[in-house]
């Protein structure tokens, strides 16, 4: 929406509120706000007739990857941006294992910089636990919070000098600083590529055993503890974990936790003859462990739902599946994909969905959520319950196709306000 226009939002459906709304928006602040019928288009404004659309707040994607291999930082800035708002994310937490990775102050700056140029978007860096994502050295803690991190991870491995790790959780708890580390025992994860499951046998795969999830999941939760840190469970993809995340919880410890989209709707079945859009980190599990996860994401166990975006060029997915890179992108049919999996289903309804991956993420990085009501930010979605949207290679905005969506057409279909 550029900033001169006024735009007059009539009869569209609250979903938080249950009602149907009237909406006026100018300069990216709703202006006015009533129930429907109530208020009149200001004079030039430019009306959308909303019957039958939801209104809802813009997503926000606690982990999200932006690196492309061969692609500079811009690109891949610019790449997630524009997937975000076509998948109705208006907000992310972009991993700091970057092309050049997010362990100093200088490199938060660049990105900030290039990310501040993306319309419609809000960007929050999460920065290193160690220097490099190398797991030895403790990067400038204090740096990386004064630069706006709240979360400090090294993407996708825990450290494995678990001293330093403890030692950075006692420095960095003083810090307000909130640890978020993936379960994982390397030493019985290491060359595996799929969950243990007649999948992998009759592939010939070595498995990812349940258990290094759930023993990684005890270990960061007992050095927390200890050291008195906060921590949030990443990419959480067995019943086990959940359970210890659960009895954690129930304990009060300062823990939150994340399930990945594709962990709730897709299993080592999926796999098929190798298919390497389905080589996810931790693997995809048994459907017991997908109905797990969506009953803790229902019962305030889970705190969010990611999409673990993780672009990857079309070469390096054509590999055999041991050295294939892991991930799948999602962000540019995010809410779509939720919808058509998850909500259309009735296996969480959309006050879950809303919390899960709207409200609760702000939470967790102490920003405003989204409301209704006159002098907020426009940061809302419209959302159309009976409209298609194609998964087409055009339309994924990074231009690569690692997702096991392309070819399909999912429920739902996107609106984004700030572009109307």
């Amino acid at each position: 929406m550029k900033p001169e226009t006024i735009l007059f939002i009539s009869q569209a459906t609250d979903i938080a509120a249950g009602r149907e709304i009237d909406l006026c928006i100018a300069d990216g602040t709703v202006i006015a706000s009533g129930s429907a019928g109530t208020l009149t288009a200001p004079e030039g404004a430019r009306t959308i007739d909303a019957t039958g659309l939801y209104i809802l707040p813009g997503l926000f994607d606690l982990h999200t990857h932006i690196s492309i291999t061969g692609k500079e930082t811009g690109y891949c800035v610019a790449a997630a941006a524009a997937a975000a708002r076509q998948g109705g994310v208006t907000g992310f937490q972009c991993m700091p294992n970057t092309s050049a990775v997010l362990d100093n102050g200088a490199q938060i700056t660049s990105l900030m910089d290039i990310a501040a140029a993306q319309p419609g978007i809000s960007i929050v860096p999460a920065g290193c636990i160690s220097q490099n994502c190398e797991g030895e050295q403790q990067a400038p803690y204090d740096t990386l919070r004064c630069k706006g991190v709240k979360f400090i991870t090294d993407a996708d491995h825990i450290p494995h000098n678990l001293l330093m790790l403890y030692r950075a959780m006692k420095y960095a708890c003083e810090l307000g600083l909130t640890f978020a580390l993936r379960g994982d025992l390397p030493q019985l994860t290491e060359k595996t590529y799929a969950h243990p499951s007649v999948t992998s046998y009759r592939l010939g795969l070595h498995g990812t055993p349940s258990c290094a999830e759930e023993i990684g999941i005890e270990t960061i939760i007992r050095l927390a503890g200890d050291a008195g840190a906060a921590i949030h469970v990443q990419t959480v993809s067995t019943a086990g974990g959940t359970e210890i995340i659960r009895r954690a919880k129930n304990e009060g410890q300062r823990i939150t936790a994340e399930a990945a989209l594709h962990h709730l709707i897709y299993t080592h079945e999926n796999i098929g003859d190798y298919d390497t859009n389905f080589k996810t980190l931790p693997p995809l599990r048994d459907r017991s462990d997908c109905e797990a996860l969506i009953a803790a994401i229902n019962d305030g166990t889970i705190d969010c739902i990611v999409s673990d975006h993780t672009p990857r060029i079309p070469f390096a997915k054509k590999q055999d599946f041991c050295s294939a890179p892991h991930g799948m992108i999602a962000l540019d049919t995010y809410l779509p994909a939720l919808y058509t999996s998850l909500v259309r289903p009735g296996h969480i309804g959309w006050q879950k969905l809303l919390q899960a991956c709207a409200v609760r993420p702000r939470q967790l990085l102490g920003l405003d959520v989204p409301e209704l009501r006159e002098g907020s930010a426009a940061d809302f979605i419209l959302f159309d319950p009976e409209g298609t949207t194609e998964v087409t290679p055009v339309m994924l905005q990074a231009r690569t196709e690692n997702t096991p969506l392309l070819g399909t057409t999912l429920h739902g279909r996107v609106i984004n306000i700030t572009e109307a």
